[in-house]
């Protein structure tokens, strides 16, 4: 813990761009050649759909979907959704009923069984995970692009955002890797080729996850500035391609024009 806590006061003390701070080039060897040896060609990170607001007195984590949210997470599961499978046999999910609820809805409209894709919830991928430091930040700066965040003109808000950022972008990758072991050591378990490993998240933490895995798949400056810049939207998703190591912003039909 630490170790892990000294690297990220030095992530944020960093002038060099933020998505080469985070991992090593034997970090993304061991996450490639894992992801390869289960299937795993592409990893997306889908944001939850639109929610109703906190009540005064109420709690961010039990914010849910509104009717609207209900039919962006459908039509993104109708549309890129139902492109991308084989889905992997687990889907990572924060665990704010909103999150768990854009799954189910989103794996339905995409066709694809629960029984073959297991949505897994885990604290750690909950945003509110973050504050109070985060919260500050995300108070100030709202729903930015992550460039607002990691590359801000404020020096301290720069450092705050790079190192919970990137301790976030890491934590995702450690939970995707252990996710791709268990699968390989899994016996019984039938690996497909081509698979999409799906993240369901909330913003501004879905961006930082999403360039973490950029990075370790060594996606152009094409790639990571699309990352960078996209202000990400409800029911939308990136998507990054670890065989040809590009990454997209992937659009909801409705949403496009």
């Amino acid at each position: 813990m630490v170790q892990r806590t000294l690297s990220f006061l030095n992530l944020a003390l960093s002038s060099r761009p933020f998505h080469e701070c985070l991992f090593s080039s034997t970090r993304g060897e061991a996450f490639r050649s894992l992801a390869a040896n289960v299937g795993v060609s592409r990893v997306a990170f889908l944001r939850h759909g639109k929610t109703a607001s906190t009540t005064t007195g109420g709690v961010d984590f039990d914010r849910l979907l509104t009717d609207k949210g209900r039919d962006q997470v459908r039509e993104a599961g109708s549309s890129f959704g139902s492109t991308m499978k084989p889905f992997f046999s687990e889907m990572i999910v924060s665990p704010a009923p909103r999150t768990m609820e854009s799954a189910e809805l989103f794996l339905n409209a995409a066709g694809v069984s629960p029984d073959s894709c297991h949505i897994k919830p885990l604290q750690d991928l909950y945003d509110g995970t973050m504050q109070p430091e985060g919260s500050q930040l995300f108070k100030k700066l709202g729903y930015a692009p992550l460039k607002e965040y990691v590359d801000n003109g404020d020096e301290k808000d720069r450092k705050l955002a790079r190192d919970l950022l990137g301790a976030y972008a890491t934590s995702v990758v450690d939970i995707m890797m252990d996710a791709m072991k268990t699968a390989s050591l899994a016996p019984a378990t039938a690996l497909a080729e081509g698979t999409t490993l799906w993240m369901v998240g909330h913003a501004i933490y879905l961006p930082a996850a999403a360039i973490g895995v950029a990075a370790l798949a060594g996606c152009d400056e094409a790639g990571i500035e699309t990352i960078l810049s996209c202000n990400t939207q409800e029911a939308e998703a990136y998507l990054i391609s670890l065989d040809t190591a590009k990454a997209e912003y992937l659009q909801r039909p409705s949403s496009i024009g």
